[in-house]
C-alpha cells in the first residue's frame, strides 16, 4: 500500500482508519492561493478544510476562534542545525523492535546514549514508520535539554475562567541531550531515562501535593511513580497506568505534557498518512523572536536548584491570551472564553500518526497526532474515546528556533516562546477547556538538576 497520500484530519480519519486503514481524499481547496495575513473564521472557514481537525474547524466555522495565517518560507527558521548535524550521524544506525524499543542495529539492544534523532530518514511504506516518527519527537525533545517552569493550570468554560492552581515542575533528561551537557548527566547506574517532579503550590486545599515520575530506559522496565497528598500525610506509589487520567480533575493528561509523554513501548503507532497542517504557533515569536538570555552566575532557579553551571532564562512579557482576558469580553458575544489571542497558524507539513494503548483500560482508546515531517513536534494531538468518539484535543505551543549564546559564548538554537505560549486541552464533549501558560511565569531551560531532588524523601520534604 501507497502511504504516500494526502488525508483528510480529523474524525474522518479517524473512522476510515478503524474501517480498513483507507485514506480520505485530498481537500479541494489549497493553501497555496490564501495570502499569509489571512485571518481564519467564520467567513472563510472552508479554506481550512483538511488542514485542521475537524472538531477543532468547528470552533472557527462558529467565530469562537479566530486566527491569523501566516506564511513561512523554507525550515531554516524552525530548525536546530546542530540537531539536524547530529541526526544525520544516525542514519542506518536504529531500529524498533517487537516491543517497540528503539535499538542499535548491530546489538539488538537499547544503546545507553542516542544523540539526535534516531530516524532522520522516515519512509512511509516501512511499517514501523510511525513508531520511528515517535522516537524522533522523544529524542527531539531530549535534545531540547532540562528545564524547570512555573505552569498555572486553568479550568475555562465558556462563562470564564473558574479555577486556577499553580504548579512548580523540574523535568529532567538522562539521555539525548546536546553532547556538552550529556556529559555532565554522569553514571546512571538506575537506567534512568527521565525524572519529573511536580509541586502544587496554589491554591490552598491542593497546596502542598507533590508528585514524582521515573521512566526507565529499559522497554520492559515500567514507570515508577509516587504522590504525596497533604491530608495523608503520606507518600503513596500510584499506578502509571493512570497516566491517561486528567490531572486534578483537568482536562490534561499526565501522558500528555509536551505533547505526548506516555511510555512508547506501551503503544502501538501506526503512519496513516501525510498532511499540511495550520500549526499552532506563539504569534509574538514568529513576529519578535524570544526574549531567552543565558542564565546570570549564581542566579537561583528554583527553591529545589540553587544554580547552575549552564542554561537559560525566558522571561516573556505578559499579553492578554485569551478572550476572556479582554476589556468587555462577554459570554456568547464574539470569540469563546478561552480563544486563543497570540496564536499564529502557520501551514506546516506533517506526518499523521495513529496512537493505539496495549492497556485496554486507557480512557483513551485512540490519539491522531500531526508530526512535524522536519522537526518532528507535534500539532493539535486528537484523543478518542475506544468507540472512535473524539474527546479532547490537546495544542502545546509550537515556537520557532532563537539563536543565543550562553554565558561561555556558545551557540545553541532553542526552541521557545515570546509570550504567546498557552497550550490548551480542548474538551469537546464537555465544552470547555484547560489552559496552561497563563499568567506568564518564568522558566529555565537546558539547565542542571541534581539527581537529589527526584528521591522519594523530597515528597515529604516538599509536600506541606
Amino acid at each position: 500500500m501507497d502511504m504516500m497520500k494526502t488525508v483528510v484530519l480529523g474524525g474522518a480519519l479517524f473512522g476510515l482508519s478503524l474501517a480498513g486503514n483507507c485514506l480520505a481524499a485530498a481537500p479541494v481547496t489549497s493553501l497555496d492561493e490564501v495570502p499569509s495575513g489571512t485571518v481564519l473564521g467564520k467567513e472563510n472557514w472552508e479554506i481550512a478544510k483538511g488542514h485542521l481537525p475537524d472538531e477543532v474547524l468547528e470552533f472557527y466555522k462558529r467565530d469562537d476562534y479566530r486566527n491569523e495565517i501566516i506564511k513561512k518560507e523554507g525550515d531554516a527558521w524552525l530548525v536546530d542545525p546542530d540537531l539536524v548535524a547530529a541526526s544525520r550521524k544516525n542514519a542506518g544506525k536504529f531500529d524498533v523492535d517487537e516491543n517497540g524499543t528503539v535499538v542499535d542495529k548491530a546489538t539488538g539492544k537499547r544503546p545507553d546514549v542516542i544523540t539526535g534523532d534516531p530516524f532522520p530518514d522516515i519512509d512511509p511504506n516501512d511499517p514501523k514508520a510511525g513508531a520511528k516518527a515517535l522516537w524522533n519527537f522523544v529524542y527531539t525533545l531530549f535534545w531540547e535539554g532540562s528545564f524547570h517552569t512555573n505552569s498555572p493550570v486553568n479550568w475555562i468554560s465558556r462563562d470564564g475562567l473558574l479555577r486556577r492552581i499553580a504548579t512548580d515542575v523540574h523535568f529532567k533528561y538522562y539521555d539525548g541531550q546536546q553532547p556538552q551537557l550529556q556529559e555532565k548527566i554522569g553514571e546512571n547506574p538506575l537506567k534512568i531515562l527521565a525524572r519529573t517532579i511536580g509541586v502544587v503550590n496554589e491554591p490552598a486545599d491542593v497546596n502542598g501535593i507533590v508528585s514524582l515520575n521515573w521512566r526507565y530506559r529499559e522497554g520492559d522496565q515500567t514507570d515508577q511513580s509516587w504522590t504525596y497528598v497533604p491530608a495523608l500525610r503520606r507518600v503513596r506509589p500510584i499506578n502509571p497506568a493512570n497516566r491517561s487520567d486528567g490531572l486534578l480533575g483537568s482536562d490534561i493528561s499526565q501522558d500528555d505534557g509536551p505533547y505526548f509523554d506516555g511510555k512508547p513501548e506501551d503503544f502501538t503507532f501506526k503512519l496513516v498518512g501525510d498532511a499540511v497542517i495550520l500549526a499552532h504557533f506563539d504569534k509574538p515569536a514568529l513576529e519578535k523572536g524570544s526574549p531567552v538570555r543565558a542564565l546570570e552566575e549564581g542566579g537561583e532557579i528554583s527553591d529545589m536548584v540553587e544554580d547552575s553551571e549552564t542554561g537559560f532564562q525566558l522571561d516573556a512579557p505578559a499579553y492578554k491570551l485569551i478572550a476572556s482576558q479582554e476589556e468587555g469580553w462577554k459570554k456568547g458575544e464574539g470569540l469563546v472564553a478561552w480563544a486563543p489571542l497570540e496564536t499564529a497558524l502557520v501551514p506546516r507539513p506533517v506526518w499523521v500518526v495513529e496512537v493505539t494503548p496495549k492497556n485496554p483500560y486507557y480512557v483513551f482508546g485512540k490519539q491522531i497526532m500531526y508530526l512535524d515531517k522536519s522537526t518532528f513536534r507535534g500539532y493539535w494531538k486528537n484523543k478518542y474515546d475506544w468507540k472512535g468518539n473524539a474527546l479532547v484535543n490537546w495544542a502545546p505551543p509550537a515556537m520557532p528556533a532563537t539563536t543565543v549564546k550562553d554565558a561561555s559564548g556558545r551557540t545553541y538554537h532553542l526552541r521557545v516562546g515570546a509570550g504567546g505560549n498557552t497550550a490548551t486541552a480542548l474538551n469537546f464533549k464537555q465544552d470547555r477547556a484547560t489552559v496552561t501558560g497563563m499568567p506568564v511565569a518564568a522558566s529555565q531551560y537546558h539547565i542542571q538538576i541534581p539527581d537529589e531532588i527526584f528521591e522519594t524523601d523530597r515528597l515529604l520534604r516538599k509536600g506541606k
